[in-house]
C-alpha cells in the first residue's frame, strides 16, 4: 500500500503499517476456487496517536502489530468468503475490536486469481475508524 513508511507521523497522529501478512485459504466467488487453497496477502495501515509509546518505549502503551497479524490470519483462515470485499470488511471489524480508537485501512490481495488475461493480483482496499482520524 503506498503511503508513509512504517511508524511515519501524519496530521492525525501516527501511521503504523504492517505489509505482506500472508495466508492460504479457500476464498472465491465460484465453487472451483473454493475447492483449492489460494494465497492471499494483506496490508494494514493503522492511524492512531502513538506519542505515548514513542516516548515510553513500552509495548503496553502501543498497538501491538502481532495481535493485528494474528487477527488477520485468523479471519482469513477460519471461514470461507466468496468476495474479498467481505473478507476485508471482516478483517477491519476484527482489528477495530482490538483497537477501537484507531482508524484502519486494509488492502486484501488475492494472488494469481483465475481470470482471463492471467492477472497477478486482484485487490480491494477498505477503511474504517473514528471520524476524528479520517
Amino acid at each position: 500500500m503506498p503511503g508513509p513508511g512504517p511508524g511515519a507521523r501524519n496530521d492525525s497522529g501516527w501511521v503504523l503499517r504492517v505489509d505482506g501478512i500472508s495466508f492460504e485459504a479457500n476464498h472465491g466467488a465460484f465453487a472451483p476456487e473454493r475447492r483449492t487453497r489460494r494465497r492471499f496477502e494483506v496490508d494494514l495501515e493503522v492511524r492512531a496517536p502513538l506519542d505515548r509509546p514513542a516516548s515510553s518505549d513500552r509495548l503496553a502503551d502501543t498497538i501491538d502489530y502481532r495481535d493485528l497479524c494474528e487477527a488477520v490470519v485468523s479471519v482469513g483462515t477460519t471461514k470461507t468468503y466468496r468476495l474479498i470485499e467481505k473478507l476485508g470488511a471482516e478483517i477491519l471489524s476484527a482489528c477495530a475490536a482490538l483497537y477501537p480508537a484507531a482508524h484502519f485501512t486494509v488492502e486484501v490481495r488475492k494472488l494469481a486469481p483465475p481470470c482471463p488475461g492471467n492477472p497477478t493480483v486482484s485487490a480491494v482496499r477498505l477503511s474504517r475508524g473514528p471520524s476524528a482520524l479520517q
